[in-house]
């Protein structure tokens, strides 16, 4: 069984949560992986975990809980997703338009990180926990820009982690 929730659309990216159960595959066609709205770059996985394999059936990548992908070589292309034995539940990052890929990086659990607005996207997003973005909470699926000559001041304290995309 799979379920993917619907779609979050925001500014330049959609979110979509999905879960399969134990053993399970989830096939991405080529329309799936060259639409806007549709294609996963960011894969996180929130719980279980699972193995994505290239359109030839070779393993692109495996991955627990916590676990990050960046997919955009994945772009038109088909691929697949199998679960492993106690399921699978992520997060995705659709960037809008479809080929306009973020940059990536995991801010873990007890850091910190201070990004200036300066004229690129930059998005935080709350992948777990509680963060805070200048004193104020973000709390799990929730973001945040950091807009043009602004900063803002991330804490990622124990138990929480951030994805932070810029392009």
């Amino acid at each position: 069984m799979k379920l993917v929730s619907n779609l979050e659309l925001c500014k330049g990216f959609a979110v979509c949560r999905g879960h399969i159960t134990a053993n399970d595959t989830y096939i991405y066609s080529i329309d799936d992986a060259s639409t806007d709205t549709k294609f996963s770059q960011i894969f996180y996985m929130l719980e279980g975990s699972g193995t994505a394999y290239n359109e030839d059936g070779s393993v692109y990548g495996s991955s627990n809980n916590p676990g990050v992908w960046d997919l955009r070589s994945m772009h038109q292309k088909s691929y697949k997703f199998t679960a492993g034995e106690h399921g699978a539940t992520w997060l995705c990052i659709n960037p809008i338009p479809a080929n306009n890929f973020f940059d990536l990086e995991i801010l873990k659990q007890g850091s910190s990180k201070t990004i200036e607005g300066d004229g690129k996207e930059h998005i935080v997003m709350c992948g777990k926990g509680v963060i805070t973005a200048n004193d104020v909470e973000l709390k799990q699926f929730k973001y945040t820009r950091v807009l043009n000559g602004k900063t803002i001041n991330f804490n990622i304290p124990d138990g929480s982690e951030a994805i932070y995309l810029t392009r």
